[in-house]
């Protein structure tokens, strides 16, 4: 069979909860006879699962550093090393900051900001 999709809306999507639901179904189809064998699950414990971020409902709004302005934030970038409120700030404002004063130091926490 092929691979299966899981969406779990009410829970965080991690390794665990993955190997939790696989672990379900197989304790499932093990009561459940079937006319077939060749539809059990592989054995899990050699199943790497790499979790990736793609959906995150909702997206986080973050305030710009430099303009002020809220956007998603995955539209900002993380220049330096800075946390909090001074995490984020769009590149474009970053860029317009650097060109201004004349330097691509942080002045906060003196990294050069990545841009």
């Amino acid at each position: 069979m092929g691979d299966h999709f899981v969406l779990l809306m009410n829970r965080l999507v991690t390794d665990t909860t993955i190997e939790a639901a696989l672990r379900s179904e197989m304790r499932l189809q093990q009561t459940v006879p079937s006319a077939s064998t060749s539809t059990a699950l592989p054995d899990i414990s050699c199943i790497n699962v790499d979790v990736v971020d793609l959906f995150s409902f909702p997206m986080k709004t973050v305030q710009c550093r430099i303009c002020h302005e809220e956007d998603e934030d995955s539209n900002m970038e993380t220049p330096c090393i800075c946390r909090g409120s001074l995490k984020y700030a769009h590149r474009k404002c970053v860029q317009r900051w650097c060109d201004e004063k004349g330097d691509t130091t942080c002045e906060i926490c003196r990294q050069v900001l990545h841009l």
